[in-house]
C-alpha cells in the first residue's frame, strides 16, 4: 500500500527558474542558429562566382552565428525566468501556494 503525502509549494529560488529557461532558450537559439548558418552559407555560394569562397564566407558568418545567437538567447531566456520566478512567488505567496499530492513508490 502506497503511502499518499500532499506537498505544498509557496516559493521557488528564481535563479534556478532562470537558470532552466535561459539553457531552454539557448538550446532553441542554437538551432535558430544553425538554420540561419545553413541559409548564409547556401546563399554565399549562391552569389559568388567561387563556391570555394562562397562557402568560406558563408560558413565564418555562420560559426559567428551559432556561438553567438544561442548566448543571446540564453540572456533573454534567464531575463524572462528570473521574472517568472519573481511573479510565481508574489503569486503564490499570496494565493497560498500551490499542493501536490506525491506518494511513496515500491
Amino acid at each position: 500500500m502506497a503511502v499518499k503525502a500532499n506537498k505544498r509549494v509557496i516559493g521557488i529560488k528564481s535563479s534556478t527558474l532562470a537558470m532552466f529557461e535561459g539553457s531552454f532558450f539557448g538550446i532553441i537559439g542554437l538551432g535558430v542558429a544553425v538554420l540561419h548558418s545553413l541559409r548564409t552559407t547556401v546563399d554565399m555560394a549562391e552569389s559568388t562566382q567561387s563556391v570555394l569562397s562562397g562557402l568560406a564566407f558563408g560558413l565564418a558568418t555562420g560559426i559567428v552565428s551559432i556561438i553567438v545567437l544561442p548566448l543571446i538567447y540564453f540572456g533573454i531566456g534567464w531575463v524572462f525566468g528570473y521574472l517568472h520566478g519573481f511573479v510565481f512567488n508574489v503569486v503564490s505567496e499570496t494565493s497560498g501556494g500551490l499542493v501536490f499530492r506525491m506518494e511513496e513508490e515500491k
